[in-house]
């Protein structure tokens, strides 16, 4: 099998990547049709990462080419978006490209947390 063919990636698979006992949690919200896993950032826990799985609450991702991946920061004091990232497809290395686009936001998360000035002018680049 090819790694840019789309893989069914199930809930158990994310946790497999985002396990709890790293500190994940397995969140829904009743306006999304999707499960979601969040984590904290460290010495700011109103802004938390966040992965939109793509999976739907029967545990299963949705269809080839319906939906992807996302990775975000929300600032849940001010209820808005802090951080957006690419997409993570759901192809045979998705779990090494989940892996890197964490910490990516994570990264910037915490820039834009210590240095604002220097994260909006390195974006507007």
């Amino acid at each position: 099998m090819s790694l840019k063919t789309f893989t069914n990636v199930t809930l158990e698979d994310m946790k497999n990547v985002l396990k709890a006992e790293k500190g994940w949690t397995l969140k829904t919200e009743p306006r999304s049709k999707e499960y979601f896993f969040e984590f904290p950032l460290s010495a700011s826990p109103n802004i938390v990462v966040r992965v939109a799985s793509g999976i739907t609450m029967n545990g299963q991702s949705r269809g080839c080419g319906k939906d992807a991946i996302r990775i975000f920061a929300v600032d849940t004091k001010a209820g808005k978006g802090y951080i957006k990232t690419k997409r993570v497809y759901r192809i045979g290395t998705w779990e090494t490209n989940l892996k890197k686009a964490v910490l990516n936001c994570f990264e910037q998360a915490k820039t834009r947390r210590d240095k604002p000035a220097a994260f909006f002018h390195y974006r507007q680049k």
